[in-house]
């Protein structure tokens, strides 16, 4: 398929599924284990926040998956002609909790399908709308956006000299293989540190966007003390493993949030509110 074939593409918008899948125990736990500190207390939250992104993962055999890891195709999308893709961003309402053991429906549309140029090259806009219920009720309300790009270098990023003021935090490899796990995501770059450099131009593991929406969530929930969040965020940067990085917010029930590797370059903003206003 062209690159420019984008007509094709935009035959997918429209297309629904809709998936179940249950909130485990186990699953619950390894969450907790692999987040740790940085999730809400129990008492505000028994299942945390950006625990749903580990429900519904895209399941395909290692024969039908892309070279950088992902499935080439995603159940309601075609193969793509750009390779490259990336989780860069969404809006996210957490509307209800839920607990161990609920069964979980997610409604799915491709919502748009769009063809952009930017300064490295062509790129595909993808946009996911999710509606998640529990029984009757509406739980979290979701739309996904994914780029597809040509793998390509990414802009350097050196490091500023500071501190930022809001709450430190520093990701490893084993975290990061656990993440991977737990979403069942086989993306290269968060876990094959030559196919990230070699292949895709970064210079170590790249950070989860989904992780670091997960922790900008708990981190919100814990100053606000409750989880009735809706966050509006995007990736402007890659964050790289080991890379010690600060989540800081401004605003009382509503306002800004951002993940910063030093101050004034942050690599995830957002905005929140209640999720009564989304």
């Amino acid at each position: 398929m062209s690159e420019l074939d984008i007509e094709a593409l935009q035959a997918w918008v429209g297309h629904e599924e809709s998936r179940s899948d249950k909130v485990g125990e186990t699953a619950l736990t390894q969450f907790r284990c692999t987040l740790e500190d940085h999730l809400v207390e129990r008492d505000i939250e028994v299942v945390p926040p950006g625990f749903h992104w580990t429900l519904f993962p895209p399941i395909a055999p290692t024969t039908e998956l892309g070279e950088d890891g992902h499935p080439r195709t995603v159940g309601l999308l075609p193969e793509m002609p750009l390779p490259a893709r990336m989780w860069a961003g969404g809006t996210v309402v957490l509307r209800a909790p839920l607990q161990p053991g609920d069964e979980v429906v997610r409604n799915t549309q491709v919502s748009s399908i769009e063809a952009k140029a930017g300064g490295s090259g062509p790129l595909i806009f993808v946009k996911l709308d999710h509606e998640a219920f529990v029984g009757e009720r509406a739980v979290i309300s979701e739309t996904q956006n994914l780029v597809y790009r040509n793998p390509s270098a990414p802009a350097a990023t050196a490091s500023l000299q500071g501190e930022s003021e809001g709450t430190p935090f520093r990701t490893n490899t084993c975290q990061l293989f656990r993440y991977s796990a737990l979403t069942f995501n086989s993306h290269r770059i968060h876990f094959d540190q030559a196919y990230a450099r070699d292949v895709e131009g970064y210079p170590d593991l790249v950070v989860h966007g989904p992780l670091q929406a997960t922790m900008m969530l708990n981190y919100l929930a814990k100053s606000l003390g409750h989880a009735r969040i809706g966050l509006r965020y995007r990736g402007v940067s890659p964050l790289y493993v080991n890379e010690r990085a600060w989540l800081f917010r401004e605003g009382g029930e509503s306002g800004d949030v951002r993940v910063e590797r030093s101050p004034g370059q942050p690599t995830m903003k957002g905005q929140y509110a209640p999720a009564s206003q989304f």
